[in-house]
């Protein structure tokens, strides 16, 4: 009663949504139902017969959760997930309750789930996941989390409650070091010992000048090892065997989020061969607002790119800024974004002195535009009306990249994706 109760009660708030127009509000369905309906989610994800897997960390979650689905369906499996990126409890139900029949019932093999950091710990009280996969600690929103060490130990108590094996990645201290306590098997992912300049740990962005980060303690036996990237091309060593693959995802960043969900799957489907999952892989689009790609009128391409911490954004000035293109930043500060912008003091922006900045906009385009001054990078102009913006770059030759904040991001996606070829 409870499973039909709940589904039918996610479903009908959900039609109302869609019905007022609102573009928004993938989370609320789950609200209700949440408040209504206690031990929904426990009830529904028990009928999966291969259980839960989570991806939890601080960047990277929702491509990498892509990623994972899109592997293990190619392998022939069912999977249920949250693809809208609404990753909190509550954003959990909806998807749960819109996939489930009405009859409450999951035509699902497992579920994967991208959760909050926060999040992550609270819906292992609810179900015990059997696969936790670690992507990364960070600093994220210190008004939310505190400083890193917070974060990690976040990630930390949700990757304890795995019950049949963790997944890490090797590289970052703090999760490793937390991994090691696991009663079940850890499975590590990383990158060649030569390739850790491009992958600073927190802790070096900014006490340790680019390029001279150091290599961890210990090397740990690596399941999946990232080991080379030139342009689209990436190459990886899945147990002993040694695959390149030419990716659409683009950016070091998600090269390595591909080394950590060919781990994961590994982990779920050991049998399946390594070179199918680097063909599989080899399929993958960006995820919507991480490095996707629009075309414009004129022939040229906007790159929108979602950075949201020190870590994020200093990986998409390295993946994406190339000579004689144009760059815009969106910042905004609303609760998802994160109230306190400090952390934008924390990058290094000296890659952008030559090309310089075409428009910074959002509610923080004028703040932007200070911290860009401070590190000598030449703005052109500051609008803070988001369409406007878009519109001063769409108008200059060549390609172009945004850099947003995860709300402006959104705004951004929808006015892109609604001109479908047509002016802004």
């Amino acid at each position: 009663m409870r499973k039909t109760v709940g589904t039918l009660m996610g479903k009908t708030v959900a039609g109302a949504v869609r019905l007022r127009g609102r573009s928004g509000g993938q989370a609320l369905p789950g609200l209700v139902v949440e408040t209504l309906v206690p031990r929904y989610l426990s009830a529904m994800l028990g009928q999966l017969p291969e259980g839960v897997a989570i991806i939890t960390g601080t960047n990277g979650k929702t491509t990498t959760t892509k990623m994972v689905v899109e592997l293990l369906r190619q392998q022939g499996k069912r999977v249920l997930t949250n693809a809208t990126g609404s990753n909190l409890t509550r954003g959990i139900i909806s998807s749960v309750s819109q996939q489930a029949t009405k009859t409450g019932r999951l035509p699902f093999d497992l579920a994967v789930f991208e959760l909050d950091e926060a999040y992550a710990r609270q819906f292992t009280d609810v179900l015990r996941p059997r696969f936790v996969l670690g992507l990364n600690a960070s600093r994220d929103q210190l008004d939310r989390f505190g400083e890193v060490d917070m974060v990690a130990r976040l990630i930390g108590e949700t990757m304890l409650a795995a019950s049949e094996a963790v997944i890490v990645n090797a590289d970052d201290r703090r999760l490793s070091a937390i991994a090691a306590q696991a009663t079940v098997p850890v499975r590590y992912f990383g990158v060649a010992p030569r390739l850790l300049q491009y992958f600073p740990r927190d802790d070096e962005l900014v006490s340790v000048p680019s390029g001279t980060a150091t290599a961890p303690a210990a090397k740990l036996p690596l399941a999946v090892e990232l080991l080379s990237f030139k342009g689209e091309q990436a190459s990886y060593r899945i147990g002993q065997q040694r695959l390149s693959g030419q990716l659409q995802v683009t950016g070091q960043h998600n090269f390595q989020n591909a080394a950590a969900a060919l781990a994961l799957v590994q982990a779920i489907m050991p049998a399946t061969a390594p070179d199918q999952l680097m063909t599989a892989l080899a399929g993958v689009r960006p995820a919507f607002g991480r490095g996707e790609l629009f075309h414009l009128p004129d022939g040229t391409t906007l790159q929108l790119n979602l950075v949201k911490n020190p870590a994020s954004f200093r990986q998409g000035l390295a993946s994406y800024v190339r000579p004689h293109t144009s760059v815009m930043i969106a910042i905004n500060d609303r609760i998802a974004d994160s109230r306190d912008m400090s952390w934008l003091w924390d990058i290094d922006f000296s890659s952008l002195q030559a090309g310089g900045v075409t428009c910074t906009t959002g509610s923080r385009a004028v703040d932007m535009a200070l911290r860009l001054r401070y590190d000598d990078v030449p703005v052109e102009a500051v609008e803070p009306e988001l369409r406007r913006a878009l519109q001063t770059l769409a108008e200059r030759p060549g390609d172009k990249v945004v850099f947003a904040s995860y709300t402006a991001m959104l705004q951004l996606y929808r006015l892109l994706s609604h001109s479908k070829g047509k002016a802004l």
